[in-house]
C-alpha cells in the first residue's frame, strides 16, 4: 500500500511534467487531474516558422505553449525568448533555446512588463498563447512602441474531472495537498467536487503561486500557502517537517 502523501496537480498533461518531477523529488505522490485539454491549432503552428523569423522577441505564456509550439519556431540565435515564469523558462531551455529572459519575482504579464528589456529597445514581438488569452500585456507594450503579432496555437477544452483516483487516496488517508495554477482550476475543482469528498477537500493544503488564485480560494474555507513555484513550496514543507 502507498504511504507517500499525495498531491493533486490541477493541470493539463502538457504542463505537468516538471511538477510531477518536483513531487517525486520531495517524496510526494503526484496525482494529475485534468480539468481541461489543449487542442493544437495546426494552421497557427504551420505559420510559426515564417512568423518567428521576422521577430526580435518571442513571448511564451506557459510551459504548454512551449511544448506545443517550440519545434515550429525559428532557431535563430538573434531571437530573445521571454518566458512568463521560471517553469516556462525551464521548458524553453529543455528545447535548446539559449537567450531566455523571465521575471524572477512573478508569474504573470504584470511581472513580465517590469523586465528592463522593454525600455532598453523597441522592435517586433510574437506572443505565443492559447485562443482567448489576456490582451493586457499587448496593450501595454503597444504603448511602449512595440509591434506585436499573436499566434494562438491551442484551444482550451474543459473536460469532466475523473475523481476515482482521488477517492481511493482519500479513503486511504494519503490525500494531503493540491497545487492550483489558475482560477479556472479552482472553479473546476469546487464546482465538480463530489459530495463524498467535500469534507476531505476542507482538510487539504492548497498551494498557489499567484495572488489571484489565492483570492479565488477565499470563501471556500480552506488553508492556502503562497509559494514561488511548486518545487520551492515542497522544499519549504519538507524543511518544516524535519
Amino acid at each position: 500500500m502507498n504511504t507517500l502523501p499525495c498531491l493533486v496537480l490541477m493541470r493539463p498533461q502538457l504542463a505537468a511534467t516538471a511538477d510531477i518531477d518536483c513531487c517525486i523529488r520531495y517524496g510526494w505522490q503526484p496525482i494529475l487531474l485534468e480539468y481541461l485539454q489543449l487542442q493544437t491549432q495546426s494552421a497557427a503552428l504551420n505559420r510559426l516558422s515564417g512568423q518567428s523569423q521576422s521577430q526580435n522577441i518571442i513571448f511564451w505564456v506557459s510551459p504548454s505553449a512551449v511544448h506545443i509550439a517550440a519545434n515550429y519556431v525559428s532557431r535563430s540565435d538573434k531571437l530573445i525568448h521571454v518566458a512568463v515564469g521560471a517553469a516556462t523558462a525551464s521548458a524553453l531551455s529543455g528545447y535548446g533555446f539559449k537567450q531566455i529572459v523571465y521575471p524572477e519575482n512573478g508569474h504573470d504579464s504584470e511581472a513580465v512588463l517590469h523586465l528592463p528589456l522593454w525600455q532598453q529597445r523597441k522592435g517586433k514581438l510574437l506572443l505565443i498563447r492559447g485562443i482567448g488569452g489576456r490582451d493586457w500585456l499587448i496593450k501595454q507594450l503597444h504603448q511602449l512602441g512595440w509591434q506585436i503579432e499573436v499566434a494562438e496555437v491551442y484551444q482550451r477544452n474543459p473536460v469532466p474531472i475523473n475523481w476515482s483516483v482521488i477517492s481511493t487516496q482519500a479513503e486511504q488517508g494519503n490525500l494531503k495537498a493540491v497545487y492550483m495554477t489558475t482560477t479556472d482550476a479552482v472553479q473546476a475543482w469546487f464546482t465538480q467536487l463530489p459530495p463524498d469528498l467535500y469534507a476531505v477537500s476542507k482538510s487539504l493544503l492548497y498551494l498557489v503561486h499567484h495572488p489571484r488564485i489565492d483570492a479565488a480560494l477565499t470563501g471556500y474555507g480552506v488553508q492556502t500557502l503562497h509559494v514561488p513555484d511548486l518545487c520551492r513550496g515542497l522544499a519549504l514543507l519538507h524543511s518544516r517537517s524535519t
